[in-house]
């Protein structure tokens, strides 16, 4: 969208529509995966997206399951992919993410407590 209206990098309008594209990301996630860590149902649909099997039958197994996977969290959120990768470690997913340009807003009022569980400190 930035190349099809030609905005140079410190352009109001390309600031802003990364702002509303982040915060759809945002929105996209919690849509399908849910916000409340209370709730099993939503670490079950994490696990599954992730390719855990068996499902863990408690939360904090879900979270030690899931503490151990890399994964890149808009290729995450971009269901029409066949299948998300899963990196073997922080590094390999830092250099996906920066060799891509793919990157989840890290901040956001929409981040809900599944989403946050899941970031990485990539730079």
């Amino acid at each position: 969208m930035c190349d099809f209206f030609a905005w140079d990098k410190d352009c109001e309008e390309r600031k802003q529509a990364r702002r509303i594209f982040n915060d759809a990301l945002v929105i996209r996630f919690n849509g399908l995966y849910g916000t409340d860590v209370a709730d099993i149902e939503n670490w079950h649909k994490l696990c599954v997206a992730l390719y855990i099997e068996p499902l863990p039958d408690t939360i904090p197994h879900c979270k030690k399951k899931i503490k151990t996977i890399h994964v890149n969290l808009v290729d995450l959120v971009d269901v029409s992919r066949d299948a998300v990768e899963l990196f073997p470690s922080l590094e390999e997913l830092r250099e996906y993410t920066i060799g891509s340009g793919k990157f989840f807003p890290k901040r956001s009022a929409y981040a809900g407590g599944v989403l946050k569980f899941l970031l990485r400190e990539i730079l």
